[in-house]
């Protein structure tokens, strides 16, 4: 599901730790974005991506919603700090997107994901190696395109008008008639160097779901880690995001989950809402 930290967040954080005297450059970065990971693929609970691709000429729609709530931040040694001086004041974003995938073959999809803004797109692939009764082996790759619906100074190579490029591997395993797990490893990388000097990210995503009432309802627990570094310091955040999916329907299944940040480094801590809608077609 998505993931919110934008440019305005980082001004706030700028502007908190120069006021208490902290080190600027913890915060001079923007390394997590709402396409860093590869995008554009299905799935099947949250936040980790299944083996399984999209049928064989079948095609998915995806509008997703998601919204979050920012009051801290977490400085270089992990310790909460308020993100305003005063404590009627948060941090509120939200995004909407659209996600179309297209099952090439049956063991290749493609997709793509926009944001409303037009300003990023998220192209991916999926290619299964292997895929058993009960565990199964794909992988992944793909790119984050910056379209751009605003003003862009090209002297400042800034993270969000950079192209990036991403893979990884994905796991999932049948433990039950109704118990299903998947996990997903990637890194990503800007073609060119950034502003700050990014020197790379990697995520890791795993999902437990359990369904009941004959496979109409799922329910998920999701965490999912994601580390980003830099010349002289790193950035971290563990996230933990439980939901459901209702699969009562033979061409949609719609998503709810609630992800929040449980630890993190130099980083915003969020908690959100996420809703998506996931429609099929011939």
């Amino acid at each position: 599901m998505v993931k919110t930290k934008n440019a305005k967040q980082m001004y706030a954080i700028f502007n908190i730790f120069k006021t208490k005297g902290f080190n600027l450059l913890l915060f001079l970065f923007s390394s997590t974005f709402v396409y860093a990971q590869v995008g554009g693929l299905s799935g099947s609970k949250l936040g980790a991506v299944c083996v399984d691709v999209v049928d064989h000429h079948i095609i998915e729609f995806e509008p997703s919603f998601a919204t979050t709530i920012s009051k801290k931040v977490w400085d270089s040694d992990g310790r909460l700090n308020d993100l305003y001086k005063t404590k009627d004041s948060v941090m509120r974003t939200s995004d909407l997107s659209f996600r179309f995938t297209y099952g090439l073959w049956d063991k290749m999809e493609i997709g793509t994901k926009i944001s409303t803004d037009l300003q990023l797109s998220s192209w991916g692939a999926r290619f299964i190696l292997f895929d058993k009764k009960k565990y199964g082996v794909a992988l992944i790759a793909g790119a984050t395109i910056p379209f751009g619906n605003k003003r862009v100074d090209n002297s400042r190579r800034l993270a969000d008008n950079l192209i990036s490029l991403g893979g990884g591997a994905v796991f999932s395993a049948q433990l039950t008639e109704n118990l299903s797990f998947d996990m997903d490893a990637q890194y990503m990388a800007f073609v060119r160097e950034t502003h700050n000097n990014h020197k790379g990210s990697y995520y890791i995503n795993a999902d437990l779901g359990y369904y009941l009432y004959q496979g109409q309802l799922q329910l998920v627990g999701s965490i999912s880690y994601q580390n980003s570094t830099f010349d002289y310091l790193s950035d971290n955040k563990l996230t933990v995001n439980p939901g459901i999916t209702i699969e009562t329907g033979k061409s949609y299944i719609i998503v709810l989950s609630a992800p929040f940040d449980v630890a993190g480094r130099n980083t915003i801590k969020n908690a959100g809402f996420n809703f998506a809608l996931t429609l099929s077609f011939d």
